[in-house]
């Protein structure tokens, strides 16, 4: 099963109502085909704060580097948003309607984000001070093509201090996640399998088609493994 994790960022900003803001976002991520019925999805947005909110959506690219973080430029033209803001009462939600316009037929499944970011304005009747937590919410779209698949293999390994450091790569077709990840070590007619605590630093780890991932865990007790070691690992 498709997983994502989210991620919330909170903005600080001055001049506006002492009442904390929040809203949800559902789903979190949402896998979209590249043409036909599929090309559409909804998403929902609850205002669960006690004043109304503001909220403006928005799509970037996704590109993953080697330590997880990413680089996003502006998407919006690469999809339909509807509506692309709003004004959400309290306890009310607002569906968002998201269209894929880009290509119809992409050789690899395509990674986005979609953003829902709290607009700093006072929406109260009379005079406002104080701090607000403004909120973003970041989920993820998913351009996935028939037959995509994602195709994992395990480099760069090596000691380094206490962490044993390796790199994953996907060269394959569709994002994959780390879920139940286990690692198979081999040299010379010795073998180590890692999983469960001993991989738990990693796990649930997004990489997406295309893309490398350095990683390190820590250094199984009693091995000698180094750079000579043939390594595979296995996920579900």
């Amino acid at each position: 099963m498709i997983k994502i994790t989210s991620l919330i960022i909170f903005l600080m900003l001055s001049f506006l109502s002492p009442t904390l803001s929040a809203f949800g976002l559902k789903p979190l991520f949402a896998t979209l085909s590249p043409a036909g019925a599929g090309a559409e999805h909804v998403f929902r947005v609850t205002n669960t704060g006690d004043k109304p909110i503001a909220v403006q959506f928005s799509t970037t690219t996704r590109e993953q580097k080697a330590d997880g973080t990413e680089t996003q430029t502006a998407a919006d033209d690469a999809f339909m948003i509807y509506p692309p803001q709003a004004v959400i009462a309290p306890n009310k939600t607002q569906k968002v309607r998201v269209q894929w316009l880009g290509e119809q037929n992409p050789t690899k499944e395509l990674a986005y984000r979609f953003i829902a970011e709290q607009v700093p304005v006072n929406l109260s009747k009379g005079k406002s001070s104080g701090v607000q937590m403004v909120m973003t919410v970041v989920g993820s779209i998913y351009i996935a093509p028939k037959g995509v698949e994602p195709k994992l293999s395990m480099n760069n390994l090596r000691r380094s201090g206490n962490k044993l450091v390796f790199s994953v790569q996907n060269s394959g077709t569709k994002h994959a996640l780390l879920d139940n990840l286990k690692i198979d070590l081999s040299s010379q007619g010795q073998s180590v399998q890692l999983s469960g605590k001993q991989v738990a630093e990693i796990a649930g780890k997004n990489i997406l088609a295309g893309s490398q991932r350095n990683f390190s865990i820590a250094y199984p007790a009693g091995a000698t493994i180094d750079e000579n070691w043939a390594a595979q690992l296995s996920v579900n």
